[in-house]
């Protein structure tokens, strides 16, 4: 019979068994840094010996708040660690993961033959596998994974939201006064974990963004445009970790690079998620075909034909940043049928139903009311 040398080697690692060993291993700035999280005060005259003496006495009272301000994947991974008597392995969480769970002061990294694992000291274990159970708790975490992933699925739809506007807009669709303070602490704490959202000068940002500036510019271009009313369920399945929408086109570009380019569909997937943040940044179809170049062995006009017809209404059905939300179909249905608007951008833009180029003086196809020059044309 066939030994699984891994899975035995596994079950001889052993976790921590107190606070105070995990915090050892800390320097003194990064343990003042878990005090200053939890709240804890009256930290900067203690040295390290007393800091790790503190924190490890008074940590075990915090746990209760720290855990009402998770969401329902934190929960489900604290549940399986205390499940696995404390320890589990790095292959079964994210990098992101590995590098939130040592600032939260009672979850640690160890290493068996230079593995890494996470580990729950065992004294801890009996409190937290309670508190995890909580029905009052529990309430909270739900709420609270609704916040996180409304506000993840508005930032990706929108770009960059000022930080002003954003309680107003999650408040379209849950509940947050007068929670606000502990919604700021639950969305920045949760920006530190799935890291998918950044927060600047700007406001908040989905991580693809490169210049939130210029998205705000944009969309402060069309004042008589309100953000796309997205329902919850969007909003909620667009806050999933790794979402990526799946606009019209979609389909045909994976037939295409799957069945006539022989591309295996995880690489055609990749491909296809590239251009879609390719058309969040608002690139010109130009652009969309030069990358795809280097993908694709285009070996006739034909080909590239072919594909630009799919690339065409790939964009025009691609919710933009710049258009609020909308796609620039939904914001041209009213007066044409355009392709995206190219608003940083100097060259062409491709009429949807004649493939010709818009003129500068024509409307502008974002549906703004003003020349193509002197809105998406600049």
């Amino acid at each position: 019979m066939k030994i699984d040398k891994r899975k035995n080697q596994k079950e001889k690692v052993k976790g921590l068994a107190t606070l105070k060993e995990g915090l050892t291993v800390y320097k003194v700035a990064d343990l003042r840094e878990i005090g200053k999280k939890l709240g804890i005060k009256n930290l900067s005259s203690l040295k390290k010996a007393e800091l790790i003496s503190y924190l490890a006495e008074e940590i075990p009272n915090y746990l209760r708040t720290i855990i009402s301000e998770y969401d329902e994947r934190r929960i489900f991974l604290l549940k399986r660690i205390i499940a696995n008597n404390g320890i589990i392995s790095e292959e079964d969480v994210e990098i992101e993961e590995m590098e939130y769970f040592p600032k939260t002061g009672f979850m640690f990294i160890v290493y068996h033959n230079r593995n890494p694992f996470v580990t729950i000291p065992v004294e801890i274990l009996p409190s937290l596998e309670e508190i995890v159970q909580d029905s009052t708790i529990l309430t909270d975490v739900k709420r609270n994974t609704e916040w996180i992933k409304i506000t993840r699925g508005l930032v990706y739809y929108y770009g960059t939201i000022p930080a002003n506007q954003l309680i107003e807009l999650v408040e379209k669709y849950i509940p947050i006064h007068p929670n606000v303070p502990a919604f700021n602490r639950i969305i920045l704490d949760a920006m530190e974990y799935y890291q998918e959202v950044h927060y600047d000068k700007y406001g908040y940002s989905y991580w693809e963004v490169i210049e939130p500036e210029e998205i705000l510019a944009e969309q402060a271009l069309r004042k008589n445009i309100a953000y796309y009313p997205f329902t919850k369920k969007q909003l909620l399945e667009a806050g999933e970790t790794n979402y990526l929408e799946r606009p019209k086109g979609y389909s045909q570009l994976m037939e295409l690079f799957t069945e006539v380019y022989q591309i295996p569909k995880d690489e055609a997937k990749a491909i296809i998620d590239d251009c879609i943040i390719h058309v969040k940044l608002n690139e010109h179809p130009s652009q969309i075909l030069q990358y795809l170049q280097l993908e694709l062995p285009l070996e006739s006009l034909e080909e590239v034909k072919r594909l630009m017809d799919i690339i065409v209404v790939f964009m025009n059905n691609t919710r933009q940043w710049y258009l609020k939300g909308y796609t620039p179909v939904e914001l041209s249905g009213r007066d044409m049928q355009a392709s995206p608007p190219l608003s940083s951008q100097k060259g062409e833009v491709i009429s949807f139903q004649t493939r010709e180029k818009i003129g500068r003086n024509d409307p502008c196809p974002c549906g703004s009311g003003k020349k193509y020059k002197k809105c998406c044309g600049k």
